[in-house]
């Protein structure tokens, strides 16, 4: 009877040492789990990237600084709107580019001249009848400065085209005296023009 009693004891004993260690090893996993010794830390969100400035314009409304090397871009223009506005918009911008690039040799003039055309031919169709062939006469401007065996000669097709475009705003004017934003367009192509022609003398060996 007293062998029974000590061996249910000894079980006892052996059963409650058993018990304790399982509860010491699961109370270090705990501990490790919730002290994030074996788990990093989430990572802390990442600032948000400030937003990239606006592109700001100024008076290169179709351009920005730094676009010499790729030559003068004018994209489309509005398709709606006050023509006159639009031509002035591409007309400024071309003016820059002349200007702020350098640009006085006949490639470039011819180039630059070349791109304003195709832009001002897309908004003619809006200017008065007289000046919808504005277009016709820069591109024409353009390819004979590009050909001209001088810079003389280029000087004198862009004077032919200035005073193409003065002819077609004379006419306007006769037709309708008391508009006088009707003309507006043509007073900016002749501007674009005569900027390319002195940007051209300027330029040297004439």
């Amino acid at each position: 009877m007293r062998a029974t009693t000590l061996a249910k004891v000894a079980k006892f004993c052996a059963a409650a040492l058993i018990l304790a260690v399982a509860l010491t090893a699961g109370g270090g996993a705990f501990a490790q789990t919730e002290g994030g010794g074996h788990h990093s830390a989430p990572s802390a969100p990442s600032a948000p990237s400030a937003p990239s400035a606006p592109g700001s314009h100024g008076d290169l409304s179709y351009t920005s600084p730094g676009s010499c090397d790729a030559g003068l871009s004018l994209p489309q223009p509005p398709m709606f709107g006050d023509a006159g506005d639009a031509v002035k918009e591409m007309s400024e911008a071309t003016k820059t580019y002349i200007r702020k690039c350098s640009c006085t040799t006949q490639l470039c003039i011819a180039d630059a001249l070349d791109q304003y055309a195709q832009a001002l031919a897309l908004v003619a169709p809006r200017l008065p009848p007289h000046l919808q062939n504005a277009a016709g006469i820069v591109a024409t401007a353009a390819g004979r400065a590009r050909v001209a065996r001088t810079k003389a000669e280029a000087v004198r097709a862009l004077h032919d085209a200035i005073a193409a475009i003065h002819k077609d705003i004379e006419l306007v004017k006769a037709e309708d005296p008391d508009n006088l934003r009707a003309t507006r367009g043509g007073d900016f192509v002749a501007d674009t023009l005569n900027v390319a022609s002195l940007a051209l003398e300027k330029g040297g060996g004439l």
